[in-house]
């Protein structure tokens, strides 16, 4: 007779008979098929999942709209492109060779020598170099003021759909996507700087006309199909999310081990939003060569991407994280010799923390209950959180874990001798 068997090995035994079970029983084959067509499915569905659920979120919420857009106001990519479009739009309005060539001729009018405003004349280029720098100096003044990213937010508010624009096509007035073409509308900010121009003695500008400038973004031909894709996707917005569920949920449920199955659907997802991420990382460089290769503003082109893309990083890394939580919780309450062996690792140490004859029998009586509701809490404030992020699963996960290591640390077995004597 050998020595007896300790829980871990008692676990392991029945765990592989329980395997065994699994493998002789009738449709055992078939069933384990239908789950892992099931658990794919699912999981590949997971990313256009995401990306349909975020764009439907930046449709149907004003205010993580305008928190999308509004810090693009502040980012020097897109401050420079600006100050660079307007200089130029009132550089090219003004005319300054023109002017230049008026006042000397006016000069000669009055009695200057021919020679005299022939040189002068030739001064014509670096007046201009000059005008233009002024004029850029004040529009960058307009452009890092708080009365730029004022107009910047009011304008997104009252138009808070501005920012799927570029995907759907329909435009607005300050960003417009058509035919193959992302423009942004700067004529409320040549305005402005006019003002400026004004307000420091250079009046000239007073005589420019009405002008509308545009800064020229994104311009190819991608752009139409990224447009059918934004329109499928945000059409499937609740259909896709509840489809890919429903399907890893039917995996897990088919599957003879749910627990594995559960893990396994769980590291599935993880790896479809690592897919995702680089994907979107692809999408970056593909857009950004389609933009270079047309001589347009790579900068503000880079800026506007990573800002409209943002909270759907933010969404992947979520999901990836919560993901790795469900895996990691599935694999350590299974049978598996680890598995049991982490749990019993945990359990001394619980049992040493309480000491002999501490703790409360009710707390052990009800353990299960308790850790039901915590992790019900859990899931709760996971659902009810507005825009979670993967900080806020983890610090949802710790405090579960805590609240699971209390109830073990607290509880006391029945054949645990009490001190109430």
């Amino acid at each position: 007779m050998g020595e007896p068997l300790d829980a871990g090995e008692r676990a392991e035994l029945a765990r592989l008979r329980a395997e065994l079970a699994a493998l002789r029983a009738p449709g055992g084959r078939v069933r384990a098929v239908v789950a892992a067509v099931l658990l794919t499915l699912g999981c590949l569905l997971a990313p256009f999942a995401v990306v349909a659920a975020w764009t439907g979120s930046q449709l149907s919420d004003t205010d993580r709209y305008v928190a999308t857009v509004a810090p693009l106001a502040e980012r020097p990519e897109i401050q420079n492109a600006v100050a660079n479009r307007v200089t130029a739009e009132i550089v090219d309005a003004l005319d300054v060779p023109a002017l230049v060539t008026g006042a000397m001729d006016a000069l000669e009018g009055r009695g200057l020598p021919k020679a005299l405003g022939d040189r002068l004349s030739g001064l014509s280029g670096a007046v201009e170099s000059a005008v233009t720098s002024y004029v850029r100096d004040r529009s960058m003044e307009v452009v890092e003021s708080d009365t730029f990213a004022s107009l910047w937010e009011e304008a997104h508010r009252a138009a808070h759909t501005q920012a799927t624009a570029v995907l759907s096509g329909r435009g607005s007035e300050v960003v417009k996507a058509r035919d193959g073409t992302i423009t942004l509308d700067l004529g409320p900010v040549f305005d402005k700087v006019k003002q400026r121009l004004d307000q420091s003695g250079f009046d000239v500008v007073d005589s420019l006309p009405e002008v509308r400038p545009t800064l020229e973004i994104y311009s190819g031909p991608a752009l139409a199909k990224a447009q059918r894709w934004y329109q499928v996707l945000n059409a499937l917005r609740w259909i896709l999310p509840a489809l890919s569920l429903i399907l890893i949920t039917a995996g897990v449920y088919t599957a003879r081990f749910h627990r594995r199955a559960l893990a396994v659907a769980a590291l599935g997802v993880v790896v479809a939003m690592l897919l995702l991420a680089l994907g979107l990382l692809a999408g970056r460089a593909y857009f950004l060569n389609t933009v270079a290769a047309r001589g347009l503003n790579t900068a503000a082109a880079g800026a506007l991407y990573d800002t409209l893309i943002l909270f759907l990083r933010s969404t992947l890394r979520t999901v990836a994280v919560l993901a790795l939580v469900v895996a990691l919780g599935a694999f350590l309450t299974g049978p598996s010799s680890a598995a049991v062996r982490t749990r019993a690792a945990f359990g001394r140490g619980f049992a040493r923390l309480r000491g002999t004859g501490h703790g409360s029998p009710w707390v052990w009586e009800h353990r299960r209950l308790l850790r039901t509701g915590a992790v019900l809490l859990a899931i709760l404030v996971f659902f009810f959180w507005n825009y979670p992020t993967g900080l806020v699963v983890l610090l949802i996960t710790l405090v579960v874990l805590l609240a699971l290591a209390l109830v073990e640390a607290f509880g006391r077995p029945p054949d645990d001798p009490g001190d109430d004597s």
